[in-house]
């Protein structure tokens, strides 16, 4: 058969790039295709810590997200709160548009407060709520002892929060109370106590203006947190009064107080700060770290993982299986105590360290402690380590804070830097800086 000389021709490239073919599986052979030098893989514990320091007085009871109440273990805490005066007239058609027409009113029948509570251990059994009736002079100088009297002989109502739970709709028809639940993974709760007129006592010469404190009991595990003027909202306190409506008796809502104060008075006292690490308690304490990170693996290393490992000095104390959380927080000017946190990216005027977004852990990360274990705390800061080998001028600190701060009895102790078996340490996982072309 006659091959055609394009035929030919299309044999002989076949040939020739067989011939040039490189088997692509075969592996390479150094130092022939490959850089000088091999990537390496470092983990290393660097006690890199120091000039830590803890300062106390950050927020007061009284500017808390929450009011502790605790009444177990040894604890002893009351909340307090001041109710603001309500108007005595009330419109004469408030469902009428334009008639402004008011009308005094010809008694006040009763009133109900609405306490919201945040936080409780939901195996706690008859929680039972006591209110009484405290001096309207309460304020942030208010202690525990200045109040020994009112909360003896001013008892006004009790209230069975876990009975009236279990009641059909949460309701007791008989006294007026009422408990919902807000979110059961919390234990959160809306309570309604009910005061007749007695209990409630309107006067028309300061408008109703009322203090009052609270203190809790159960069999067990007293430990509650009720919501704040600072958090998801304070106590308050509606009015109900009998009107005359152009000759007929109604009644009618007289006016809703509001909280102008609210705080809470205890038995444990101001933490104190020594030469381990503080964070917590009330009034809240913060700690300041300090990093000292060798350049050779802030600036040239890639970072794959950091962990910071803190020691507590002792147990925790709180709840049983429950957990003390804390923040920290890169600061953006190291000025000690008045360190401003890096400004959120939401809001850029806000240094108040608080998280400046959800799960945005190049700022900010959380940390948890166990009630009653001394566990060390193992916590990924690896964002905010590859932020400083990003910003070289940012200062190598992180603030600890509680959170929310004020939400803990009793803070949380642990060994600083001058304590060597215990102080902080950061395990460190990094490629050091590669070297291409070098023998």
């Amino acid at each position: 058969m006659r091959i055609g000389r394009p035929t030919l021709l299309a044999l002989g490239l076949v040939a020739a790039m067989m011939a040039c073919t490189e088997d692509a599986t075969a592996p390479g052979k150094c130092p022939t295709f490959c850089p000088g030098g091999q990537l390496r893989v470092v983990d290393t514990i660097l006690n890199v810590i120091s000039r830590d320091s803890s300062y106390v007085g950050y927020v007061q009871p009284d500017s808390a997200q929450e009011m502790l109440a605790a009444n177990a273990f040894g604890f002893d805490s009351r909340p307090i709160f001041l109710l603001g005066p309500v108007g005595t007239r009330v419109l004469l058609k408030p469902d009428s548009t334009g008639d402004t027409t008011t009308v005094p009113y010809l008694s006040v029948d009763s009133a109900t407060l609405v306490l919201q509570i945040d936080r409780r251990d939901t195996l706690a059994s008859n929680l039972t709520i006591s209110l009484y009736r405290l001096p309207k002079s309460i304020g942030p100088s208010t202690t525990l002892a200045d109040l020994a009297g009112p909360f003896t002989d001013s008892l006004l109502r009790t209230v069975n929060v876990d009975s009236v739970l279990h009641l059909a709709g949460g309701i007791d028809s008989t006294t007026g109370d009422s408990v919902a639940v807000l979110d059961s993974a919390t234990g959160a709760l809306k309570v309604k106590v009910s005061l007749d007129s007695l209990q409630a006592n309107f006067l028309a010469s300061d408008s109703g203006r009322r203090a009052y404190g609270i203190r809790i009991s159960a069999d067990s595990l007293a430990i509650v947190s009720f919501a704040s003027v600072r958090g998801s909202g304070g106590p308050t306190f509606r009015w109900w009064g009998t009107f005359d409506s152009l000759g007929t008796k109604v009644g009618r809502v007289l006016g809703i107080s509001v909280n102008l104060f609210n705080s809470f008075v205890s038995n444990v006292g101001t933490p104190t700060v020594d030469s381990n690490l503080v964070v917590g308690g009330v009034p809240s304490a913060r700690s300041l770290l300090r990093f000292s990170i060798p350049r050779g693996i802030r600036d040239s290393a890639q970072v794959i993982r950091a962990t910071l490992y803190l020691v507590p000095e002792t147990a925790p104390a709180g709840l049983p299986g429950d957990s003390i959380i804390f923040a920290l927080t890169r600061v953006s000017t190291d000025l000690g105590a008045k360190s401003p946190c890096v400004p959120d990216p939401f809001d850029p005027l806000s240094t108040s360290c608080v998280p400046p977004g959800p799960g945005d852990s190049a700022f900010v990360v959380e940390a948890s402690a166990h009630v009653g274990r001394a566990d060390t705390i193992a916590t990924d800061i690896t964002r905010i380590v590859r932020g400083w080998a990003a910003d070289t001028a940012a200062p190598q600190a992180l603030m600890l804070r509680g959170t929310p701060e004020g939400g803990n009895l009793v803070p949380l102790r642990l060994f600083s830097s001058r304590t060597p078996a215990f102080r902080p340490s950061l395990h460190i996982t990094y490629v050091p800086r590669f070297s291409f072309g070098s023998p």
